[in-house]
């Protein structure tokens, strides 16, 4: 069965009042900083306040590099967007990570499978457990 495939998200987003926000490789890395992994993004978009903040903050400031600190994000009380727009931004910034997590879990699996004869062989657990001790010595456990 082949592997799904998708489509990269658009670069950019169109919000009411003229405003578009790309996504550029700042802020990709601070939103993949934020979000490590797809079941966590899920969850942290939707019942997260500070991380739904943190994305449409990062999002909107203007700023072509890594931020840091929250202090350099755009202010709170200067986000001037409605909700339907919120939850456009949120969404197409949600798209992108689990884009990038896809696509990496799928390349890093074909990799895998192409250098699979070439790494060493991993030990594989055993199913029964330990084989039994033939000691005689008491166990330092619990005694009577």
């Amino acid at each position: 069965m082949a592997e799904p495939t998708f489509e990269r998200p658009p670069l950019r987003v169109d919000l009411s009042g003229g405003k578009e926000v790309k996504m550029t490789y700042g802020l990709e890395m601070d939103l993949r900083r934020l979000l490590p992994n797809a079941e966590a993004t899920l969850q942290l978009i939707m019942h997260d306040p500070y991380t739904q903040d943190y994305i449409v903050r990062r999002c909107l400031t203007d700023a072509k590099k890594l931020i840091l600190k929250e202090e350099d994000l755009i202010p709170a009380n200067e986000v001037e967007l409605s909700s339907d727009d919120v939850e456009k931004l949120l969404m197409w910034a949600t798209e992108h990570v689990l884009y990038f997590f896809v696509t990496r879990a799928n390349s890093m699996s074909a990799l895998g499978a192409r250098y699979q004869k070439a790494l060493p062989d991993q030990p594989t657990p055993s199913e029964t457990g330990s084989e039994t001790s033939a000691s005689m010595t008491p166990s330092a456990g619990l005694t009577e």
